[in-house]
């Protein structure tokens, strides 16, 4: 049951969420709004309910997913100017901002102070932007919408409230501003509302540009162009530029209502939380007490990213390191303890040495000093030695312990964990798990620093006790100075970053398309990309060396100043000559080893992120764990009783990134029995086939097989006894005999020979240069795309103890009679199993007893192929029309030329 008890009340600082991957800024900024109120979240959890794609996740998904856990969530478009201001009450909200690459990325807005607004950025955390510069990157979103339903929102205090903040701001009186709002609102229509708001943006613009002031002058200006702008008609030319308007009338439309195109800023606003009952989709449902109605309930991921413990990547680190005991950490502790204090030492002796030089007449006794000077600095040397070997040797075993969890972890992973994730930022998480071992180091180096600066300080305080005060201030404001420039820094590397990224994928798309682009002779507009991306990127760079130069002296003269002031008052209070070069020395070196540790806080949210994306997968729940001796002793004896399964769909339903693929989907399937599927593309065909192989998950609706329910180690074992052939299916960089090999058992009954000839290999056998033992190259790139399907078909008929086949596509690249004969080997090898076979080829479908026509994600037909081709206003026979009709009169038309392509000679046919 649900509560009516809401609350709006939230952390004073935004939450900070660093996204683990580019396209993680979604998941990231949710969580970031869900800890804010006070509700624990799952990162890794929200990230699979949100199921992040290519192109990031919907703002729509957001919304629904933040309504789902608890808050009262709303997206809703405002004009981008009237986003800070707290007449709009928007705030806190997740906004569309464009990045300078040009790509959109979500960020969390989440207070105004002052003349600053408080941003949490999922790239980067927390950030203090003003306002200009944030509105400035605010991603400026165009909808249409009908003029009424724009004039209805123009009217309420939703608007009206900020445009007349804004008119105030202007200098304006109360009356004359309650004036001009009062003859905009007479107006039935949408103009005045429109132009007064126009009117008022560009006015603003003018005074902010001092072209005029406050006050009288602003509002007789203000008056004039919006009484000329609201009795002028809108389909003549404006006296107000478009630039101001924020709605206009949209043109191509042929609907007899007038609609407006609207302008403004893209936002899903959180006005608190409310309390929810953490009700799963298998739960019956339950009446409201207070409210009434049906909790709709929660999909498993949300209920576990609600459970789910949070990630300490630190603490985590930490538990790996202990595993050595606490003793290697104590000796590591002590000896930097022990370099720092001997670096304090040595400007000690050094300092010693010159009061004592003078005093030294015998050769014996300066070499002796010299020789203890020797062994002293020896000793340190030595000293850094065993400090390298227990730094390599923790890295080297942080980074072995790792691999080895991750080698017992990846195997455990569920497909839909892979499926949700980019190729290419697992392979990136990969390559960085070998940065870990440069944890350890940074650690080492933090305390050294902090040794150091400590018996620096206390150095400094030693030898002129009066400077104890200016000592700590020089300490503090080195350390503050770095501290406080590293959100600019990290801004300006930010920039630097994504313009590099930028180039990046643009060289990378360049290589991948290299022969497209000389083939259209596009090298010149490639060129002018290239040069607008690289433009941009050295001012970029330039930005970030300008800023660093500038903090670094300012760090230099703050430095030096106290330094100065240190030695003045030293030598003015009557200090010995042989100190100043030791205070000098020391005082200079103060600032450095503030920047320096500066620096160390600089780089921890980049090793954090970094920790967090390694770290990930290994909170990532997992598939239930099988015996592999009752697996294969449970596939032998379905192999002996060659029987198929009983499938069943009970109103299975499937969501993906907030999209219906499936809905209500109930079907059953009778063992041995053969079914065709036939559809539009991106009807759901291969999500329906992706749900035996656990690839979706129905939310809701299940799936029965031989009446147990398909999950968990039922899952597990069932896919032994599923044999899939798709365009998908990896071939390797193998031989030609390990790709048919792989995933298959070769018995006596299903010889790897009998495998060749029924997929038709034999052809592509005889023209390897080494037969069985040639690599097929990378993807298969040296065989053509029909011999790659026969290859994985192949590798599917290797496969023993098969109860249900699936062929999608399987004969993808072939001519209509390979097909064919290859379907009707498939169907005679795998006679004892269920088939189901996917195809938009409708007339390979009428061999089989029965059709399914899949149409917007539901069964729209389900019958024996003859009956569906009999009936005129089935879909089954609009499309097998459709097909002939096309065969009729393109492919067996005389418009056409016939050109045959047989072993590598191109002749013409008749």
């Amino acid at each position: 049951m649900t509560s009516d008890t809401f609350t709006t009340e939230r952390r004073f600082f935004v939450p900070e969420v660093v996204q683990t991957s580019a396209m993680d800024c979604g998941p990231a900024t949710l969580k970031c709004l869900l800890e804010g109120f006070g509700i624990s979240a799952s990162y890794g959890r929200l990230r699979e309910a949100c199921q992040t794609s290519v192109d990031g996740t919907s703002i729509n998904t957001l919304e629904e997913v933040a309504i789902k856990l608890g808050l009262i969530a709303e997206q809703i478009m405002v004009p981008a100017d009237h986003l800070l201001l707290p007449q709009a009450q928007a705030l806190p909200a997740v906004v569309v901002v464009r990045l300078p690459n040009g790509l959109v990325h979500f960020v969390v807005a989440w207070r105004v102070h002052g003349p600053f607004v408080q941003i949490m950025d999922p790239s980067t955390g927390r950030r203090w932007l003003t306002h200009s510069r944030f509105l400035g990157q605010v991603y400026v979103h165009t909808y249409p919408l009908p003029a009424e339903t724009w004039r209805d929102w123009a009217g309420s205090e939703g608007f009206c409230e900020p445009l007349t903040h804004c008119i105030f701001n202007l200098g304006i009186e109360s009356t004359q501003a309650e004036t001009l709002i009062d003859t905009a609102s007479q107006d039935p229509g949408w103009h005045s509302f429109a132009a007064l708001d126009a009117a008022t943006r560009m006015v603003s613009a003018m005074v902010r540009a001092g072209g005029l002031d406050r006050g009288e002058e602003a509002g007789g200006v203000l008056h004039s162009f919006f009484e000329k702008a609201r009795k002028q008609s809108s389909e003549k030319k404006e006296i107000i530029p478009s630039a101001y308007w924020s709605v206009r009338v949209q043109t191509d439309t042929d609907d007899e209502e007038e609609h407006l195109c609207f302008k403004g800023a893209v936002l899903v606003h959180v006005e608190g939380r409310r309390t929810v009952v953490r009700k799963s989709e298998t739960d019956e449902p339950e009446e409201h007490e207070e409210a009434g109605g049906e909790s709709e309930p929660l999909s498993p991921e949300l209920i576990a990213a609600l459970e789910e413990e949070p990630t300490r990547p630190e603490l985590e680190i930490l538990r790996f390191l202990r595993k050595d005991g606490l003793l290697t950490p104590a000796v590591l502790t002590a000896a930097l303890a022990m370099a720092a204090y001997g670096l304090a030492v040595e400007v000690l002796l050094l300092r010693g040495l010159l009061d004592i030089c003078h005093t030294l007449n015998l050769f014996g006794q300066r070499i002796g000093v010299t020789g203890a000077v020797l062994i002293f600095v020896t000793g340190l040397l030595f000293l850094e030695i065993p400090v390298s070997v227990i730094i390599l040797r923790m890295s080297q075993r942080l980074e072995i312990r790792l691999r080895i969890v991750f080698l017992k972890k990846i195997p455990r992973l569920s497909d839909r964990y892979f499926h949700s994730r980019l190729t290419s930022d697992m392979a990136q998480r990969v390559h960085e798990l070998r940065q870990i071992r440069t944890l350890p180091g940074l650690g080492a180096n933090f305390l050294r620093l902090c040794f150091q600066i400590i018996l620096t300080a206390a150095g400094v305080i030693c030898l002129f006790p009066n400077s104890a005060l200016l000592a700590i201030l020089a300490t503090f404001f080195s350390i503050a100075i770095s501290f406080a420039a590293q959100p600019l820094l990290t801004e300006q590397d930010l920039r630097l970053r994504t313009h590099i990224g930028a180039l990046s994928r643009f060289y990378l798309d360049a290589l991948l398309g290299l022969i497209p682009i000389r083939t259209h002779c596009a090298e010149r507009a490639v060129r002018r990309e290239h040069g607008s991306l690289l433009l941009e990127w050295i001012r970029s760079g330039m930005d970030f060396l300008k800023a660093e130069i500038l903090i670094q002296a300012v760090e230099a003269l703050v430095g030096t100043g106290f330094a100065i002031w240190i030695l003045f008052n030293y030598i003015s209070q009557g200090g010995e000559a042989s100190g100043v070069l030791l205070l000098f020395y020391w005082t200079l070196n103060l600032p450095a080893l503030g920047n320096a540790l500066a620096g160390f806080a600089k780089q921890y949210p980049m090793h954090r992120n970094r920790i967090l994306r390694l770290l990930e997968p290994l909170g990532a729940p997992d598939e239930t764990e099988i015996n592999g001796h009752e697996t294969s002793e449970h596939c032998s004896q379905k192999t002996a009783e060659e029987k198929g399964v009983a499938i069943s769909l009970e109103n299975v339903s499937v969501r993906t990134g907030g999209q219906t693929i499936l809905n209500n989907i109930n079907c059953t399937m009778q063992p041995r029995e053969h079914i065709a599927i036939v559809g539009p593309s991106g009807a759901g065909k291969s999500t329906l086939a992706g749900l035996f192989l656990g690839w979706h998950r129905p939310s809701p609706g299940r799936i029965l097989i031989d009446g147990e329910l398909l999950t968990g180690q039922r899952l597990q074992s069932f896919r032994q006894e599923i044999a899939w052939v798709d365009p998908a299916v990896q071939i390797w960089n193998r031989t030609f005999f390990e790709n048919l090999h792989y995933g298959a058992t070769i018995s006596n009954s299903s010889p790897i020979t009998s495998a060749i000839e029924k997929a038709d290999l034999l052809s592509v056998l005889e023209r390897l240069p080494h037969g069985l033992q040639t690599n097929l190259g990378e993807g298969g790139g040296l065989v053509s795309g029909g011999e790659g399907q026969r290859v994985r078909l192949g590798r599917a008929m290797l496969r023993s103890g098969v109860r249900l086949v699936i062929l999608d596509e399987p004969f993808r690249g072939l001519d209509r009679e390979k097909r064919r004969e290859l379907l009707v080997r498939s169907r005679e090898h795998w006679q004892g199993a269920n088939l189901i076979f996917i195809s938009h080829d409708v007339r390979e479908t009428q061999i089989f007893e029965r059709v399914l026509v899949i149409e917007h994600g539901k069964i729209a037909e389900d019958d024996a192929p003859e009956n569906l081709a009999a009936s005129p206003g089935s879909r089954y026979h609009a499309m097998l029309a459709s097909e002939k009709a096309v065969w009729k009169e393109f492919w067996s038309g005389t418009k056409w030329r016939r050109l045959r392509l047989n072993k590598g000679r191109l002749s013409e046919k008749n």
